[in-house]
Formats: structure tokens, C-alpha cells, sequence
């Protein structure tokens, strides 16, 4: 068993307060008093001022259907029609995203006081049918401030509509005031207000929710430790859990990780045992479920299922699990991703409620993935690692090792001429010593292009295709007493320089295949550009292969046969090979496409 102690891992994930301009990173233990900002400022302002037109339009509807009151109340029509006008236009100004001024929505909030009062004072003051104006502020208050907004809207509701009553009746001597008329609308206002601070105490801690499942970070790290210090600060603070514990098997070797956080420290240990399989009992496997006492053998246990929820009874946790960490008060999510698989364990909350399953089970998608990650890097680290030896392997085959058989059958060829002809073996023996100069300087080109660069440092001259091709060309005939013919096509020089190499080295192993191993007396190479892509025709007039027919790169590869470095080469390039193999020789077929430098 290995025992990891992971640094301090209290609550160290970040509260994104998010706003209509910007998002600004704050502590994710957001203060009690602290509003996180979902949803943003400029839809809540679009929703008040929608509304607000809505209002203002109905009210003046209901006038223009009811002739009397136009001629009873028409200064409050007169009122109406510019606040109205006011609406839309405020309706306008939050269309678009808009960056609020400091104060903004107390202004507005203000201004729709004051007009309300003036259109009360002016409609019978207590007995105004347009009190319902002041549930709309309410409502306002409520989405712009949630729980502090009601309760200073609905005080100050109050205090205005018992100051406009009592100037009616003492300064203006308005007949009609009925004062149960007047407390009712003041126990309306109560209950209302109470109403909605339930409402504006559920949004809270749903905007709190969302807002900590937002700030999840989204920082990629290799270390092991740190992924997993950072799965267990974030779902222990957002789940707001005494004690987390996550148990999940090793994609690998099959080994039981077991990580737990409590009182701000966190651990992680590796085991190989399977003591704990099954986690969880058949019945609450790849569900959530939630258990009052875990210990109990018949203890009552709710369980998440698709159309809701569900209660079972039974003891729901592996007992060894169970009793390695002491566990009664219980929440659980299984763990369900590309490559984990396991389960997330929270203990000991006093006030277990359902509705933080649904939430659970949010927290541990994300913790699934950011555990998924960690493995799918070194997943990939291996792949790349593995694609780049094979790379360094056929680039060092058709570069390194071609060239040293060719100089081997050079020597050997200019020891036999020695006593016969000593001036065609000094011949011989210097085309090995520019063959072997000419690999030593490859080889150095080759070491400095695998050693990290600067960008800059990187940016080599492309080949000259053509001149490589040419002197390739030469070479050959001279080490393998081969005459090659080459025909390059016009539009050669348009394939991109990043092919070039490639192609170069296609028709290299192509080459010293066919005078190594074919036997032939002449090589026949052309290439050709046509529709953005470089076809590539070899034959020879050798044995051919073992085998006889044409065959594609897919039924070769199904066969296990042809030139295996030619064939990885054009599968890389996302090109495509044909080879017939005759008694008479070998024709080989290569088509490489390349975007075109002018798209």
C-alpha cells in the first residue's frame, strides 16, 4: 500500500462573481452577506423593464376600456402615459449588454417609488386601485438585492403607503378612506414579503451553486497529487461536507485509489486489494442514494432513480469501506467516467437533504473528469512518446542505416578491387569517406532538430526538393551500380515545405528497397502534381516480391506485407499505396495529398 499526505487542502477553489462585462475572481467561501452575481445584472434589468412596460400598457388599457375612469382619473392617465414613454425607454437602454453605473439600480428602484406614490396619491390615495404597483417593486427588490432587497422594499412600502394614506386624510382632506381597507393591504404586504424572502433565500442558494460549480478550475496540471488535492477541496466545499471520500480503481493496473479530505487536510493512499469490491451492495450500484444511519443492517436509505426518488432499506456500503472510516450519516454518487470508476462518499452533514443529491451528482461529474484528465495525459504523454520513437526509428532507417549498408557494399567492393585495380578502389573508397561525411552531417541535422528549440530557431530553410531528388539520384547509381531514371513533372516545386522531406525520404527507402533487395538493373522514378496532390510512381525490373498481384495499403497492412517504413510513411501522410508485384519487377503507386500554399 502507498500513502500519500497531499498538502493543506481546505477550501481553495474560487467563487466567480459573474457580471454582464467581466467575471471577477473572488474566495469561493462567499461571505453570508455576499450576493454572487447570477444570473448577470443586464438580464435582470431586461426582466424588470419588460415587465415594467407590461404594467404601464395594461393600466393604460384598462382606462381606454372604461370611459368613466378616463374622465374620473385623468391626471393619473396623463401620469401614466409618460411613465409609459419612461418604460420604453428603459426598455431600450438594457436590449443590449450594458455596463451599469454605480448606483444604477437603486436610482431606477427610486424613481418607480416615487411614480407609484405620485399615482396612488393621485387615484384615492389607501384606496387606490394601483397598489398592486408596490408588488412589482417588491418583486424588483427581490431579483435585484434577493433577501435584503424584499425587506428594505417592503419597509419602505409600508412607510410610503401609510405616509401617502395620512397626507390624503390630514392635508388634502380626501373623503373615503376605509381603514380596514388600509390593514389588509398591510397584511397583504406582510405575507407577501415573507413569501418572497423564502423565494429570494432558495435563489440564493442556487445562484451560490452554480456559481461554485462555475469556478471549478480549469487549470491543467501533470502532478497526480495536485488533480487529486484539488477534486477533494472543490467537491468537499461545494458539497459543504465534514469528511469527502473518494474511492475509484486504477484504469491500469487495476488498483483501488482511496482519497479523503477532513478538517482541511487530505490523503491518498494505493492499494492492491480487493477487499472493498463490491463499494456498494448491487442494489444502489450506479445510483445515488442517500443513508441516515449506513451502519444499520435495516437502516432507511433514499435512492436517486430516474423518475425520482425512491426509499429502500438495507445497509448500502461495503462494511469494511464502511467501517475504515467510521461511516453512519451518508450521501454517495457513483463515479462514472471514460476511465474511472468508483464512488464519492460524504459524511457526517448534520442536515442531510435530498435535493443535494441532484447537486452531488453535478459535483461528481466534474470530479469524474478532472480525474479522467489526469489519466487520459498520461495516456497521451505515452502515445506521443511512443508515436515519436517510432518516428526517430524510420527516420534513422531510412536516413542512417541506408546509408551505412551503402557504404558497407562500397567497401566491400573497393577491398576486391585493391590488388586490380588500385585507382578504381581509391575511387570507391572515396565515395565512402563523402558517403560517411555526408551521414555524419545528417546525423548531426538530424540529434539538433530532436533538441527543444525556440520557435524561431526552429524555422530551418525548406529543402530544395528537386536538388535533393537529383543528387539522391546520383548517389544511388554510384553505391549500387544502378541506373536510375527520374522524371520530375512540372509543379514539383509547389508541394509545401513540410511535405518535402517526407517525399523525399518516400523516394529514398523506395530506391534503396529496389537496389537492395530487388535486384534490378534500373529504377524508374516519376513524380507528378495534379488537384493538390504529389503522385509518385516507382518500378523496377527486379524479382518482385514472394507474393503476385496488386494490392492497396488496407489489403497489404490485412496481409502483413510490402514495404513496411514506405507503407507507415504514407499512412501518416494520409495518402494511399498500390503495389503490384510481377515476376517481371515492382511498380509502386504513392499519392500524397497537400494543401495547396495559395489556400
Amino acid at each position: 500500500m502507498r500513502r500519500t499526505t497531499l498538502r493543506h487542502a481546505g477550501p481553495a477553489a474560487r467563487m466567480l462573481f459573474f457580471s454582464e462585462v467581466a467575471a471577477t475572481p473572488e474566495s469561493h467561501e462567499a461571505k453570508p452577506a455576499a450576493v454572487p452575481g447570477y444570473p448577470p445584472k443586464v438580464r435582470i434589468e431586461w426582466v424588470v423593464a419588460a415587465t415594467r412596460v407590461v404594467l404601464a400598457a395594461g393600466a393604460l388599457l384598462a382606462f381606454a376600456v372604461d370611459p368613466q375612469e378616463r374622465i374620473r382619473y385623468a391626471l393619473a392617465m396623463y401620469v401614466i402615459g409618460w411613465y409609459l414613454v419612461y418604460s420604453l425607454g428603459m426598455l431600450a437602454l438594457v436590449w443590449t449588454p450594458w455596463r451599469f453605473a454605480r448606483g444604477w439600480d437603486v436610482a431606477v428602484h427610486l424613481f418607480d417609488f416615487g411614480a407609484f406614490s405620485l399615482l396612488m396619491l393621485v387615484t384615492q390615495a389607501a384606496t387606490s386601485p394601483f397598489f398592486m404597483c408596490f408588488l412589482f417593486l417588491l418583486v424588483c427588490g427581490t431579483l435585484r438585492w434577493q433577501l435584503r432587497g424584499t425587506l428594505w422594499t417592503a419597509a419602505a412600502t409600508m412607510v410610503v403607503y401609510a405616509a401617502i394614506s395620512l397626507y390624503a386624510v390630514q392635508v388634502l382632506r380626501m373623503a373615503g378612506f376605509d381603514l380596514s381597507t388600509f390593514v389588509i393591504r398591510m397584511v397583504y404586504l406582510t405575507v407577501i414579503t415573507i413569501l418572497l424572502a423564502f423565494v429570494s433565500a432558495h435563489q440564493f442558494r442556487f445562484q451560490k451553486e452554480i456559481a461554485r460549480l462555475a469556478a471549478w478550475p480549469r487549470r491543467i496540471s501533470r502532478d497526480a497529487r495536485d488533480v487529486v488535492e484539488e477534486v477533494l477541496a472543490q467537491s468537499s466545499a461545494l458539497l459543504e461536507a465534514p469528511r469527502l471520500v473518494i474511492v475509484w480503481h486504477e484504469p491500469a493496473d487495476g488498483g483501488l485509489n482511496i482519497a479523503w479530505h477532513a478538517k482541511g487536510a487530505a490523503e491518498w493512499v494505493q492499494e492492491a486489494e480487493t477487499r472493498y469490491d463490491p463499494l456498494v451492495t448491487a442494489a444502489f450500484e450506479r445510483r445515488s442514494f442517500q443513508a441516515s444511519d449506513a451502519a444499520r443492517d435495516s437502516g432507511r436509505v433514499l435512492v436517486l432513480m430516474p423518475g425520482g426518488f425512491r426509499r429502500r432499506d438495507g445497509s448500502p456500503i461495503n462494511e469494511v469501506l464502511r467501517a475504515r472510516f467510521d461511516m453512519h450519516a451518508v450521501q454517495s454518487w457513483p463515479l462514472e467516467g471514460e476511465l474511472i470508476r468508483g464512488r464519492m462518499f460524504c459524511l457526517d452533514k448534520s442536515r442531510m437533504q435530498i435535493d443535494d443529491l441532484v447537486l452531488g451528482e453535478l459535483v461528481a461529474r466534474l470530479a469524474v473528469s478532472r480525474l479522467d484528465n489526469l489519466y487520459m495525459l498520461a495516456r497521451l504523454r505515452d502515445a506521443a512518446a511512443l508515436e515519436e520513437r517510432v518516428r526517430v526509428a524510420r527516420d534513422l532507417h531510412d536516413s542512417l542505416l541506408q546509408s551505412q549498408a551503402g557504404a558497407a557494399l562500397q567497401l566491400l567492393a573497393a577491398r576486391r578491387l585493391l590488388d586490380r585495380d588500385p585507382v578504381a578502389a581509391r575511387e570507391r573508397l572515396k565515395d565512402v569517406q563523402d558517403q560517411l561525411e555526408r551521414g555524419e552531417l545528417d546525423m548531426r541535422s538530424f540529434i539538433r532538430d530532436l533538441r527543444p528549440a525556440p520557435r524561431r530557431a526552429r524555422d530551418k530553410p525548406a529543402m530544395d526538393l528537386i536538388a535533393g531528388l537529383e543528387e539522391l539520384r546520383s548517389r544511388v547509381e554510384r553505391q549500387w551500380e544502378i541506373r536510375v531514371d527520374m522524371r520530375i513533372h512540372q509543379g514539383v516545386d509547389d508541394v509545401p515545405h513540410p511535405v518535402r522531406d517526407d517525399v523525399y525520404r518516400l523516394v529514398q527507402e523506395a530506391l534503396v528497397n529496389a537496389a537492395r533487395h530487388a535486384e534490378a538493373s534500373v529504377i524508374r522514378v516519376a513524380l507528378s502534381v495534379a488537384d493538390s496532390e504529389l503522385q509518385l510512381e516507382i518500378a523496377d525490373d527486379g524479382r518482385g516480391f514472394p507474393f503476385r498481384g496488386t494490392y492497396d495499403l488496407a489489403r497489404l497492412n490485412q496481409m502483413n506485407e510490402g514495404p513496411v517504413t514506405l507503407k507507415e510513411r504514407v499512412a501518416q501522410l494520409a495518402g494511399d499505396l498500390t503495389l503490384r508485384s510481377m515476376e517481371t519487377g515492382t511498380a509502386l503507386r504513392m499519392r500524397v495529398p497537400f494543401a495547396h500554399p495559395t489556400d
